[in-house]
């Protein structure tokens, strides 16, 4: 999976912190923090500085940063080096580059439900 095929549809930048629901189409990147529920059929990208704390539901996920809750992901997640899952995690597809640390009660999707 490409992130070009995503075109980018939203930014919470450095330094912003967010509270609350959010959902979007395309792709979505957090290099700030957020602590609610995410919900999309497309792409969240997680940068390095950036934090995920609650409930993410979403078809494709790239986590550079934090990530920390109940997760699901329907797709593929791919955990870079710098990469902290926590919580819980249900993934069809999991790639973790070296490095990525995955502290997580793992559940694997079978197909795409």
């Amino acid at each position: 999976m490409k992130h070009a095929i995503h075109r980018l549809s939203g930014y919470l930048g450095p330094g912003t912190v967010m509270e609350g629901d959010l959902s979007f189409e395309g792709r979505f990147r957090i290099d700030g923090a957020f602590h609610g529920r995410i919900h999309s059929d497309e792409l969240l990208e997680i940068g390095p500085a950036g934090l995920v704390d609650g409930q993410v539901d979403v078809a494709h996920a790239v986590v550079a940063g934090t990530m920390t809750g109940v997760n699901r992901v329907r797709k593929s997640l791919v955990m870079e080096s710098t990469a902290l899952v926590k919580g819980e995690l249900t993934v069809a597809s999991l790639e973790l580059q070296p490095g990525a640390r995955l502290v997580a009660r793992l559940t694997r999707l079978k197909g795409h439900d």
